[in-house]
């Protein structure tokens, strides 16, 4: 299956430059956030939206047309 892949921050050097953070990658059918960051190796801690709406759970199952955005958690005090 095809999902969107939307990088923000330093997440975007995972992706050759001309590409601005944004791509179009295969995954198997069935499988879920947790693999899709393994899959760009990107941290598990990510913040990650899956169509427009965060999502903590990795085990969450992606579908064909899903739209994945990752940022860099950011803490403040």
């Amino acid at each position: 299956m095809q999902i969107k892949v939307v990088l923000h921050s330093i997440y975007r050097e995972k992706l050759p430059p001309e590409a601005k953070g944004q791509a179009t990658i295969e995954l198997p059918a069935g499988s879920t956030v947790g693999e899709a960051l393994a899959h760009l190796h990107i941290p598990s801690e990510a913040l990650c939206a899956v169509n427009g709406q965060v999502e903590r759970d990795r085990g969450r199952p992606l579908h064909e047309g899903d739209q994945i955005e990752l940022f860099v958690r950011m803490g403040g005090g």
